[in-house]
């Protein structure tokens, strides 16, 4: 089965009524140049470049790939997910017969596999806050909000994908953005090796507690209900699939009717 971003990408530039990609329309966006902290920099790249250009065209390249660029930090936490199963899997079966014969339960073991695999949850939060981000993030240079959301013009399009955002706040992005923060400007959650933890005959990450703000140290965490790496990726991924449905669906069902196939 192909991979759930390889299937957005391919509805962003191909549908059975329309005769453009989802991004294409001036009155999708807020056509505004003052807007964009792009601007300043597509202006300069065309004319190093002795192209022609208006603010029609240079607000298009600014908005063309907002929508596919959200795509691809979705693909980030997907591809992460998929590799963090991966490196579970084989640490699972190197470790198979040895937890069967000594009784490991509860007991905590480390080898590349599981160091890789906590590598790849680090990653998976970065790209959950890269995902927001893109998302909606404050301006810069006396700019307005930047990204998706606040580039979408006023609608039902963009109302549906605020809602979209808020439900998957709430579905993990949130916390992974937490502890990202952490990862990002401190520490990781473990100190010294990366560990896995045997419980009834399974490999483990354990996994903080639910976050309700930000972490400045990692002493912060606890680990008191039981949660494990995988099955926060996994919820973390599935809310993912959810928004990207809600909001790809949302440019579908609100595509100007000048480029419906008739």
């Amino acid at each position: 089965m192909p991979p759930r971003t390889w299937k957005w990408f391919h509805r962003i530039w191909f549908g059975s009524n329309r005769m453009v990609a989802l991004h294409v329309g001036q009155e999708l966006w807020k056509w505004d140049t003052s807007r964009y902290e792009s601007i300043d920099g597509i202006i300069a790249a065309l004319r190093r470049a002795g192209r022609p250009f208006d603010d029609d065209s240079v607000l298009y390249v600014a908005t063309s790939s907002l929508l596919s660029d959200v795509v691809d930090a979705a693909g980030g936490i997907e591809y992460a997910n998929i590799r963090l199963h991966e490196c579970l899997e084989r640490a699972q079966d190197a470790h198979a017969g040895y937890s069967i014969t000594h009784s490991l339960d509860d007991y905590y073991i480390t080898d590349p596999d599981m160091e890789a695999a906590w590598y790849t949850v680090e990653e998976l939060a970065v790209w959950a806050r890269t995902l927001d981000e893109r998302l909606k993030r404050a301006g810069s240079k006396g700019r307005a909000d930047q990204g998706l959301i606040p580039a979408l013009a006023d609608g039902p399009r963009r109302d549906a994908v605020i809602a979209a955002r808020s439900r998957l706040l709430n579905g993990g992005l949130r916390e992974a953005r937490w502890l990202s923060g952490l990862n990002l400007h401190m520490q990781p959650t473990q100190a010294g090796f990366k560990r896995g933890k045997i419980e009834n005959g399974r490999i483990i990450l354990p996994f903080p507690d639910r976050l309700t703000g930000r972490v400045d140290h990692r002493w912060r965490l606890t680990y008191d209900d039981g949660r494990d790496a995988l099955s926060f990726a996994d919820n973390l991924m599935e809310s993912v699939a959810t928004f990207m449905d809600a909001t790809l669906g949302a440019f579908e069902e609100h595509l100007p009717e000048r480029f419906r196939n008739i």
